[in-house]
């Protein structure tokens, strides 16, 4: 949570990038088409509403719904056959690269800080938009972000993935009329005391302690190792348990559990002590 809630350029999109593999070409992108060689020309190429663009000599070429290498498969075929006959021998050479790129419009919904609809550049990926709608809210879930796409769901995404090991493989590419939905957490378990962090964590079904563990950095050094308390609330009350380490890969969290670590105990169990002459 703190991590959208800072002034950060970390999940601003970069412009300054070559154009992604999977970017795919619609009404409003701008192609940059260098002729050079035997013949030299330059065209800047807008895709139309219909998804063409269109070369004088040459005519009208469909590109909207391809990567820009395929586009530009494209076009140097259609150049080829009609005006520069010398591209087919390569005396000729066609460079399309992206210009200007259009904008897209999407949807935040669920428990996001700011839901509503957002007007961004077809660079944009997912978490540059989790960044701008504010992240999920006090009742949204990081585990469970839903990428909606034709009306279905296109991706549902592990925000725990990014933040704890830099996977950026849900950081996809948005289109146009894509809608982020985050739904209220299913479970989240607190941990304090003894740990290198503290606080609340979204746990999965079938999560176990060792995995909360690893999401709070594990005990801190001054930790009392051997078992921790389990707080738990109950339909007529609390509940206070105590779970020894031997149980922790079996022992599954339930949604308000607080979890408690303390510090290790003040004695020795391998000193002596001599005293007198």
């Amino acid at each position: 949570a703190e991590l959208f809630g800072e002034v950060s350029n970390v999940f601003e999109p970069n412009y300054k990038i070559a154009t992604p593999s999977g970017y795919v070409l619609g009404p409003g992108d701008e192609l940059l088409v260098q002729v050079f060689g035997y013949s030299e020309q330059n065209y800047n190429l807008k895709v139309t509403a219909e998804g063409f663009v269109y070369i004088q000599n040459v005519g009208p070429i469909q590109v909207a719904g391809l990567s820009v290498d395929e586009a530009g498969t494209k076009i140097k075929n259609k150049l080829g056959a009609t005006i520069y006959k010398a591209i087919r021998s390569g005396q000729t050479k066609v460079s399309v690269t992206l210009g200007q790129i259009r904008s897209i419009q999407v949807a935040v919904m669920g428990q996001a800080s700011k839901p509503g609809n957002y007007t961004v550049n077809s660079l944009t990926t997912l978490f540059n938009l989790l960044y701008l709608c504010g992240g999920p809210s006090n009742n949204g879930s990081f585990r469970k972000i839903e990428l909606i796409r034709g009306d279905k769901v296109y991706r549902t995404v592990d925000l725990y993935s990014y933040l704890l090991r830099g996977d950026r493989k849900d950081n996809v590419l948005l289109q146009d009329q894509d809608i982020v939905r985050i739904p209220y957490y299913d479970s989240r378990v607190s941990i304090e005391g003894e740990v290198r962090r503290t606080g609340k964590f979204e746990m999965l079904r079938n999560e176990n302690l060792d995995q909360l563990f690893t999401y709070c950095g594990g005990f801190s050094d001054s930790a009392y190792r051997s078992a921790v308390k389990v707080i738990r609330i109950s339909d007529t009350g609390r509940i206070l348990a105590d779970v020894p380490a031997a149980s922790f890969a079996a022992f599954t969290p339930h949604s308000g559990d607080a979890i408690r670590v303390g510090k290790a105990l003040a004695k020795y169990n391998n000193r002596v002590t001599i005293r007198g002459a």
